[in-house]
Protein backbone atom coordinates (compact mmCIF):
# COMPACT_ATOMS: atom_id res chain seq x y z
CA UNK A 1 0.00 0.00 0.00
CA UNK A 2 1.41 3.66 -1.22
CA UNK A 3 0.85 6.97 0.12
CA UNK A 4 -1.70 7.83 -2.08
CA UNK A 5 -3.45 4.91 -1.22
CA UNK A 6 -3.60 5.46 2.72
CA UNK A 7 -4.40 8.97 1.76
CA UNK A 8 -7.47 7.48 0.21
CA UNK A 9 -8.21 5.03 2.79
CA UNK A 10 -8.29 7.30 5.40
CA UNK A 11 -10.31 10.10 3.75
CA UNK A 12 -12.91 7.83 2.78
CA UNK A 13 -13.31 7.20 6.69
CA UNK A 14 -16.73 9.44 7.38
CA UNK A 15 -16.83 8.85 11.34
CA UNK A 16 -14.88 9.17 14.17
CA UNK A 17 -14.11 5.37 15.93
CA UNK A 18 -14.37 4.08 12.33
CA UNK A 19 -11.28 2.52 11.31
CA UNK A 20 -11.10 0.56 8.09
CA UNK A 21 -8.47 -2.86 7.65
CA UNK A 22 -5.24 -2.38 5.42
CA UNK A 23 -5.78 -5.23 3.80
CA UNK A 24 -7.03 -8.85 4.47
CA UNK A 25 -4.48 -10.40 3.16
CA UNK A 26 -1.79 -8.89 5.49
CA UNK A 27 -0.22 -10.93 8.19
CA UNK A 28 -0.89 -8.10 10.82
CA UNK A 29 -4.30 -7.14 11.80
CA UNK A 30 -3.51 -3.19 11.01
CA UNK A 31 -6.04 -0.51 10.73
CA UNK A 32 -6.78 2.65 9.32
CA UNK A 33 -9.49 5.46 10.54
CA UNK A 34 -9.88 8.19 12.96
CA UNK A 35 -10.13 7.47 16.50
CA UNK A 36 -12.50 8.92 18.91
CA UNK A 37 -11.18 13.14 18.46
CA UNK A 38 -11.22 12.32 14.66
CA UNK A 39 -7.30 12.39 14.53
CA UNK A 40 -6.16 10.23 11.30
CA UNK A 41 -5.32 6.78 13.51
CA UNK A 42 -2.99 3.42 12.35
CA UNK A 43 -4.42 0.80 14.27
CA UNK A 44 -2.81 -2.45 15.70
CA UNK A 45 -5.04 -5.26 16.79
CA UNK A 46 -3.17 -8.13 18.31
CA UNK A 47 -2.81 -10.65 21.07
CA UNK A 48 0.48 -8.49 23.04
CA UNK A 49 1.43 -7.31 26.46
CA UNK A 50 1.92 -3.76 26.25
CA UNK A 51 5.31 -1.70 27.29
CA UNK A 52 5.56 2.09 28.00
CA UNK A 53 6.03 3.71 24.49
CA UNK A 54 6.28 7.45 24.50
CA UNK A 55 4.50 9.89 22.11
CA UNK A 56 5.24 13.23 21.08
CA UNK A 57 3.60 16.20 19.94
CA UNK A 58 2.31 15.59 16.71
CA UNK A 59 1.73 11.56 17.20
CA UNK A 60 -0.45 10.56 20.31
CA UNK A 61 0.13 6.84 21.11
CA UNK A 62 -2.71 4.62 22.79
CA UNK A 63 -2.81 1.05 24.22
CA UNK A 64 -6.30 -0.10 25.42
CA UNK A 65 -7.69 -3.52 26.20
CA UNK A 66 -10.63 -5.17 24.46
CA UNK A 67 -12.78 -8.05 25.89
CA UNK A 68 -10.68 -9.76 22.68
CA UNK A 69 -7.52 -8.21 22.11
CA UNK A 70 -5.16 -4.92 22.65
CA UNK A 71 -5.11 -2.34 20.59
CA UNK A 72 -2.04 -0.17 19.87
CA UNK A 73 -2.85 2.75 18.10
CA UNK A 74 -0.66 5.61 16.75
CA UNK A 75 -2.45 9.28 16.59
CA UNK A 76 -1.66 11.78 14.45
CA UNK A 77 -3.10 15.14 16.24
CA UNK A 78 -2.18 17.89 13.91
CA UNK A 79 -3.83 18.72 10.64
CA UNK A 80 -0.02 19.89 8.94
CA UNK A 81 2.27 17.77 7.65
CA UNK A 82 -0.01 15.07 6.67
CA UNK A 83 2.45 13.39 4.30
CA UNK A 84 4.28 12.42 7.39
CA UNK A 85 1.71 10.20 8.78
CA UNK A 86 0.92 9.00 5.48
CA UNK A 87 4.47 8.24 5.22
CA UNK A 88 5.21 6.52 8.49
CA UNK A 89 1.85 3.81 8.02
CA UNK A 90 3.50 2.97 4.14
CA UNK A 91 6.61 2.23 6.51
CA UNK A 92 4.90 0.43 9.21
CA UNK A 93 2.72 -1.95 6.48
CA UNK A 94 4.98 -2.50 4.04
CA UNK A 95 8.08 -3.79 6.52
CA UNK A 96 5.83 -6.01 8.29
CA UNK A 97 4.11 -7.73 5.29
CA UNK A 98 6.28 -10.71 5.67
CA UNK A 99 5.55 -11.16 8.93
CA UNK A 100 5.89 -14.48 10.50
CA UNK A 101 5.13 -15.40 14.35
CA UNK A 102 2.84 -13.94 16.67
CA UNK A 103 5.35 -10.60 17.90
CA UNK A 104 3.83 -8.34 15.61
CA UNK A 105 3.72 -5.50 18.34
CA UNK A 106 7.22 -5.76 18.80
CA UNK A 107 8.30 -5.57 15.32
CA UNK A 108 6.02 -2.36 14.96
CA UNK A 109 7.31 -0.56 18.16
CA UNK A 110 11.23 -1.18 16.86
CA UNK A 111 10.29 0.58 13.40
CA UNK A 112 8.48 3.27 15.27
CA UNK A 113 11.56 3.64 17.49
CA UNK A 114 13.16 4.80 14.36
CA UNK A 115 10.74 7.09 12.98
CA UNK A 116 9.90 8.75 16.35
CA UNK A 117 12.40 11.70 16.06
CA UNK A 118 10.50 13.09 12.90
CA UNK A 119 7.62 13.98 14.87
CA UNK A 120 9.20 16.77 17.08
CA UNK A 121 8.10 19.14 14.65
CA UNK A 122 10.50 22.23 15.09
CA UNK A 123 9.81 26.05 14.06
CA UNK A 124 12.48 26.97 11.56
CA UNK A 125 12.11 26.58 7.77
CA UNK A 126 15.60 25.94 5.89
CA UNK A 127 15.83 28.34 2.87
CA UNK A 128 16.70 26.82 -0.41
CA UNK A 129 20.12 27.23 -0.39
CA UNK A 130 20.37 25.44 3.27
CA UNK A 131 18.55 22.72 2.10
CA UNK A 132 20.76 21.78 -1.12
CA UNK A 133 23.77 21.83 1.41
CA UNK A 134 22.40 19.65 3.47
CA UNK A 135 21.17 17.31 0.68
CA UNK A 136 25.02 16.98 -0.79
CA UNK A 137 26.25 16.26 2.90
CA UNK A 138 23.15 13.79 3.38
CA UNK A 139 24.26 11.96 -0.01
CA UNK A 140 27.71 11.54 1.19
CA UNK A 141 26.84 10.33 4.54
CA UNK A 142 25.02 7.87 2.73
CA UNK A 143 26.70 6.74 -0.46
CA UNK A 144 30.31 7.23 1.05
CA UNK A 145 30.96 7.41 4.46
CA UNK A 146 28.40 4.45 5.08
CA UNK A 147 29.96 1.97 3.01
CA UNK A 148 33.33 2.82 3.58
CA UNK A 149 33.73 3.73 7.48
CA UNK A 150 30.54 1.68 8.62
CA UNK A 151 27.27 3.20 10.08
CA UNK A 152 28.74 4.42 13.55
CA UNK A 153 31.91 5.95 12.41
CA UNK A 154 30.41 6.95 9.45
CA UNK A 155 27.78 9.35 11.37
CA UNK A 156 30.58 9.94 14.10
CA UNK A 157 32.68 11.87 11.45
CA UNK A 158 29.97 13.89 10.36
CA UNK A 159 30.57 17.29 11.96
CA UNK A 160 29.13 19.52 8.93
CA UNK A 161 26.27 20.72 11.67
CA UNK A 162 28.87 21.30 14.30
CA UNK A 163 31.14 24.71 14.86
CA UNK A 164 33.57 23.11 13.43
CA UNK A 165 35.17 23.83 10.07
CA UNK A 166 35.46 20.23 8.11
CA UNK A 167 32.52 18.46 7.04
CA UNK A 168 33.63 15.36 7.75
CA UNK A 169 36.92 13.52 9.31
CA UNK A 170 38.03 10.02 9.38
CA UNK A 171 41.46 9.24 11.00
CA UNK A 172 44.23 11.16 8.96
CA UNK A 173 41.66 12.22 5.93
CA UNK A 174 38.60 15.17 5.79
CA UNK A 175 36.68 16.20 2.92
CA UNK A 176 34.32 19.51 2.90
CA UNK A 177 31.03 18.95 1.04
CA UNK A 178 29.49 21.46 -1.82
CA UNK A 179 26.40 21.39 -3.24
CA UNK A 180 25.25 23.39 -6.67
CA UNK A 181 22.51 24.09 -8.90
CA UNK A 182 23.62 22.62 -12.86
CA UNK A 183 23.50 26.45 -13.75
CA UNK A 184 26.51 27.13 -11.99
CA UNK A 185 30.21 26.99 -12.68
CA UNK A 186 31.88 27.61 -9.08
CA UNK A 187 31.01 26.91 -5.99
CA UNK A 188 31.66 29.42 -3.11
CA UNK A 189 34.17 28.77 -0.24
CA UNK A 190 32.38 30.36 2.81
CA UNK A 191 36.06 30.64 5.07
CA UNK A 192 39.29 30.04 4.75
CA UNK A 193 39.12 26.93 7.26
CA UNK A 194 36.86 24.98 5.24
CA UNK A 195 40.39 24.18 2.86
CA UNK A 196 42.64 25.34 4.95
CA UNK A 197 44.86 22.47 6.55
CA UNK A 198 48.41 20.93 6.48
CA UNK A 199 46.86 17.65 6.08
CA UNK A 200 45.13 16.68 2.57
CA UNK A 201 41.55 16.60 2.19
CA UNK A 202 38.84 16.38 -0.65
CA UNK A 203 36.36 18.34 -2.26
CA UNK A 204 33.31 16.33 -2.97
CA UNK A 205 31.08 18.68 -5.01
CA UNK A 206 27.51 17.34 -5.88
CA UNK A 207 25.72 18.83 -8.53
CA UNK A 208 22.18 19.34 -8.63
CA UNK A 209 19.43 20.12 -11.51
CA UNK A 210 16.08 21.64 -9.77
CA UNK A 211 12.94 19.32 -11.14
CA UNK A 212 9.61 20.04 -10.34
CA UNK A 213 7.71 18.60 -7.13
CA UNK A 214 6.24 15.85 -10.23
CA UNK A 215 9.28 14.32 -10.60
CA UNK A 216 10.49 11.37 -9.00
CA UNK A 217 14.21 12.80 -8.00
CA UNK A 218 15.70 13.34 -4.35
CA UNK A 219 13.82 15.37 -1.31
CA UNK A 220 15.44 16.61 1.94
CA UNK A 221 12.48 14.44 3.66
CA UNK A 222 13.51 11.55 1.22
CA UNK A 223 17.39 11.30 2.05
CA UNK A 224 16.46 12.10 5.96
CA UNK A 225 13.72 9.15 6.17
CA UNK A 226 16.41 6.65 4.13
CA UNK A 227 18.89 7.46 6.34
CA UNK A 228 17.42 7.16 9.71
CA UNK A 229 15.96 3.74 8.69
CA UNK A 230 18.98 2.50 7.85
CA UNK A 231 20.81 3.34 11.32
CA UNK A 232 20.30 -0.09 13.48
CA UNK A 233 21.13 1.22 16.75
CA UNK A 234 18.99 3.68 18.62
CA UNK A 235 22.37 5.22 20.10
CA UNK A 236 22.79 6.36 16.27
CA UNK A 237 19.68 7.07 15.86
CA UNK A 238 19.79 9.88 18.53
CA UNK A 239 22.72 11.32 16.92
CA UNK A 240 21.28 11.86 13.79
CA UNK A 241 18.28 13.25 14.96
CA UNK A 242 20.72 15.72 17.32
CA UNK A 243 23.02 16.76 14.23
CA UNK A 244 19.78 17.25 12.43
CA UNK A 245 18.36 19.54 15.06
CA UNK A 246 21.49 21.40 15.24
CA UNK A 247 21.29 22.40 11.32
CA UNK A 248 18.02 23.29 11.96
CA UNK A 249 15.93 20.54 10.26
CA UNK A 250 12.66 19.04 11.21
CA UNK A 251 10.23 17.42 8.92
CA UNK A 252 8.18 19.90 6.59
CA UNK A 253 6.00 19.46 3.38
CA UNK A 254 7.64 21.94 2.24
CA UNK A 255 10.84 20.48 1.58
CA UNK A 256 9.11 18.16 -0.94
CA UNK A 257 8.78 21.37 -3.42
CA UNK A 258 12.68 21.56 -3.06
CA UNK A 259 13.43 18.55 -5.77
CA UNK A 260 16.62 17.58 -7.65
CA UNK A 261 17.72 15.43 -10.17
CA UNK A 262 21.28 14.49 -9.26
CA UNK A 263 23.74 15.31 -12.29
CA UNK A 264 27.13 14.51 -11.26
CA UNK A 265 29.32 14.16 -8.01
CA UNK A 266 33.15 15.26 -8.38
CA UNK A 267 35.71 14.90 -6.25
CA UNK A 268 39.05 16.81 -6.06
CA UNK A 269 42.42 16.03 -4.28
CA UNK A 270 42.97 18.98 -2.04
CA UNK A 271 47.37 18.97 -1.43
CA UNK A 272 49.80 21.49 -1.63
CA UNK A 273 49.16 22.75 -5.06
CA UNK A 274 45.67 22.85 -5.17
CA UNK A 275 44.54 26.60 -5.26
CA UNK A 276 43.02 27.80 -2.24
CA UNK A 277 43.29 30.79 -0.02
CA UNK A 278 44.91 30.07 3.09
CA UNK A 279 44.97 31.43 6.90
CA UNK A 280 49.36 31.94 6.74
CA UNK A 281 48.82 34.02 2.82
CA UNK A 282 46.14 37.06 5.05
CA UNK A 283 47.59 40.37 5.66
CA UNK A 284 47.73 41.45 9.11
CA UNK A 285 44.04 42.35 10.28
CA UNK A 286 42.26 40.36 7.79
CA UNK A 287 40.19 37.86 9.83
CA UNK A 288 37.53 36.45 7.30
CA UNK A 289 37.64 35.80 3.72
CA UNK A 290 34.98 34.59 1.19
CA UNK A 291 35.73 32.78 -2.36
CA UNK A 292 34.67 31.37 -5.13
CA UNK A 293 36.17 28.28 -6.81
CA UNK A 294 35.88 27.79 -10.75
CA UNK A 295 35.52 24.48 -11.12
CA UNK A 296 36.50 24.36 -14.42
CA UNK A 297 40.09 25.29 -13.66
CA UNK A 298 40.76 22.70 -10.90
CA UNK A 299 40.07 19.86 -13.69
CA UNK A 300 43.34 18.13 -13.02
CA UNK A 301 42.73 17.97 -9.32
CA UNK A 302 39.73 15.53 -9.84
CA UNK A 303 40.38 11.95 -8.47
CA UNK A 304 38.00 9.05 -7.40
CA UNK A 305 37.07 8.45 -3.66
Amino acid sequence: MNREEIKQKLGSVENYSQYIRVNEQHPLELYLGKNEKGFCTLRFNGDFQPVKILGSGLLEIKQVKTTKYYSLMFCYTSNENLSLFFNFCEDIITQTENHQGNDGYQEIINRYSQWKRMFYGGIKILNENEAIGLIGELLFLGEYAFPHYGRTVGLNGWSGPEPTHKDFSYENSWFEIKSKNSSKDSVSISSIEQLDSEADGHLVVYTLEKMSPSFSGITLNKLVLDISTRLEFDADKDVFASKLNQVGYSYNEIYDNYMYNLVSCDSFAVSKSFPRIKQSMLPLGVTKVHYDLLLSMIEKYKEKI
